[in-house]
């Protein structure tokens, strides 16, 4: 870099700009795409390079350094493309600080240097896809640690592959700030993401990284390792000797099982002699990197997956094809690596039958735990359904209790009764029923699924969250004798029909979330069920936002005993309709039984982008 320039060339396409944070500039002819934007101070100095005009800002992360400038960018209208995980945090960065909680502060991520006025954006850099311009090809790599949405760039240019690390490291053994990398209170979080980003970034092989802050690296193998050790070294004397995720292997259950006994819900790997595989789950590396957006609802968080565990499973047991992932339950944290699965690696879903609609339709209900990225399901399962599979043959069983949308998968294998069992035993808890009304919980639930583990009597439960072997069948008795308990309790505690007392979702407006534009029309579901033994009729309306229209205005439903029931609303919104926030919630007013019981459910539409 010579004294009358901020730009230093790297290759005959690329070049760096030192501002607030290196900006770094992708050349094809006149025409540039800049990795993030600083202060924005580059758009003085484009000519020296020969650019004329700014095809696109790619961001790595949201720090204020890094984008800081970004209304000038609006002001010239350059698109403005930012990590799919913390568009929130530009867009709607004024509300994040309404919002934003001040005291009591347990969440210590370092969303406070994020953006104080709302920037808006052309697109987003979605996990693992791939942003194209001209002869150039991004590949995104989620890689947190700086912050839970941080992205690495890959491209090749001028023949060699380069990563636009952000904040990711500074210098070989260097990380720019550690207060950036510590999420939730005393933890390590951030730097055990950093970990393993750094290490899912060296598979890729890259030949230059070109961090945010601090020099270019050509040797990117030892600066990625000397990070990554050093970083680990720290972990492990916080953690008083704790593993990262990436260094803990495989529980052998049996010579044809594998349990990942260290994810944030365990998953089990089923081999095969031929080198096939089947998994039970797949979710977050361990809980720690899961919790993050399970404990900072108030940033608008949502999980993120990063990767870990396959390249294990190909290099140290032979594993070479994943055919397909069963999930026992629909629940965040066993099924947030599924999409990643199928995305990279073309891995099937196959699933219990009811659980197709809450997978390949998230925001269909208001019910627990659910992500928002839809999972095509190949294949479905009927209660009862057997499947043979490399020469094991199993069992799928509807499993209701911990939650409705649950199977259990029993098999034979290696000489033993084993049992996939998601969420419902829980041995060392002393198998108590785990129970949570908002995944759809009927009063006999966990009774149905007592009856099914007396009856196979599996020796080994591969659970969710617990794995035992030499399993006694005083353990299902006991969970056997608990659930007739739950079912007595619940029928003393609630009047009428206790099954009303436990559903909170008995009437619901489906789809729960809905993306729409002024003048557009939304085809909506009121869904009820009748839990009494006789007949039951009701009437539904819906309020509605000044102006909106539903057709027709009142709905009648004749419901037959346990039925559940549907009627259809077409929902207009006037194109004079201003979203006055980007999501708006509208109710139904319903009275059953002839009886008005108000407006005892609701759903969402949010403005369409």
């Amino acid at each position: 870099m010579t004294s009358h320039t901020r730009w230093q060339r790297l290759s005959e396409h690329l070049y760096r700009f030192a501002d607030t944070c290196a900006v770094y500039a992708v050349i094809a002819g006149s025409e540039a795409v800049l990795i993030d934007f600083g202060s924005g101070a580059v758009l003085d100095h484009l000519g020296e390079i020969g650019v004329g005009q700014v095809r696109a800002i790619l961001h790595t992360h949201h720090h204020r350094d890094q984008c800081q400038g970004d209304a000038r960018a609006v002001t010239a209208r350059i698109p403005i493309w930012v990590p799919e995980h913390e568009r929130r945090l530009f867009e709607h960065a004024e509300l994040f600080w309404a919002s934003k909680q001040l005291f009591d502060v347990y969440n210590v991520r370092n969303t406070y240097f994020s953006l104080t006025r709302d920037v808006p954006v052309a697109g987003i850099l979605e996990d693992f896809a791939t942003w194209t311009w001209g002869d150039y090809a991004f590949s995104i790599l989620p890689t947190p640690g700086h912050t839970t949405g941080s992205l690495t760039l890959l491209v090749t240019i001028d023949g060699q592959r380069v990563a636009f690390t952000g904040d990711l490291l500074y210098a070989a053994g260097k990380v720019v700030t550690m207060y950036d990398m510590q999420y939730n209170y005393g933890a390590a979080d951030g730097v055990e993401f950093a970990i393993l980003s750094l290490k899912n970034l060296g598979r890729r092989e890259p030949q230059l990284i070109c961090p945010s802050h601090g020099e270019p690296m050509a040797d990117a193998e030892d600066a990625l390792r000397r990070t990554r050790d050093n970083l680990t070294s720290f972990f492990k004397l916080m953690t008083s000797g704790g593993l990262p995720t990436d260094e803990i292997d495989f529980v052998p259950v049996l010579p044809h099982v594998l349990a990942a006994t260290y994810a944030c819900s365990y998953f089990y790997v089923i081999t095969s002699d031929s080198g096939r595989a089947l998994l039970v789950d797949f979710g977050a590396p361990n809980f720690s990197l899961f919790s993050p957006a399970k404990r900072h609802f108030e940033d608008g968080e949502t999980v993120r997956f990063v990767e870990h565990s396959l390249e294990r499973l190909r290099t140290q047991y032979g594993v070479h094809k994943i055919q397909a992932v069963l999930p026992s339950h629909y629940h965040d944290d066993h099924v947030n690596g599924i999409p990643y699965l199928q995305r990279q690696m073309g891995v099937e879903c196959w699933a219990y039958e009811n659980m197709q609609e809450i997978l390949e339709n998230p925001r269909g209900e208001l019910i627990g735990c659910v992500i928002p990225t839809p999972i095509r399901v190949h294949r479905t399962f009927r209660d009862g359904e057997r499947f043979a599979w490399e020469g094991f043959e199993f069992t799928i069983h509807y499993t209701p209790g911990h939650a409705d949308y649950h199977m259990g998968m029993f098999g034979q294998i290696d000489g033993h009764s084993v049992a996939f069992s998601g969420d419902n035993l829980f041995p060392l808890s002393a198998s108590t029923p785990s129970l949570i009304y908002r995944n759809h919980v009927h009063k006999t639930s966990h009774q149905q699924t007592a009856r099914l583990y007396q009856e196979y009597m599996p020796d080994i439960l591969c659970g969710g969250h617990d794995l035992q072997r030499e399993v006694k069948p005083r353990v299902y008795h006991t969970f056997a004798q608990k659930s007739l308990q739950l079912t007595q309790l619940f029928e003393t505690l609630l009047p009428g029909e206790a099954n009303f007392g436990l559903e909170p979702s008995w009437t619901q407006i489906y789809p729960y979330q809905s993306l729409a534009r002024p003048g557009d029309t939304l085809n909506l579901q009121v869904r009820m069920t009748n839990f009494l033994a006789s007949t039951a009729q009701a009437e539904v309306c819906l309020d509605l936002p000044a102006g909106w229209v539903a057709t027709p205005a009142n709905v009648r439903l004749d419901l037959r005993p346990n039925e559940r029931g549907v009627a259809g609303f077409r929902l207009h919104i006037p194109d004079s309709y201003v979203f006055p926030y980007p999501r708006v919630a509208i109710a139904a007013d319903v009275t059953f039984q002839g009886r008005r019981l108000g407006q005892i459910a609701e759903a969402t539409v949010e403005r369409a982008l």
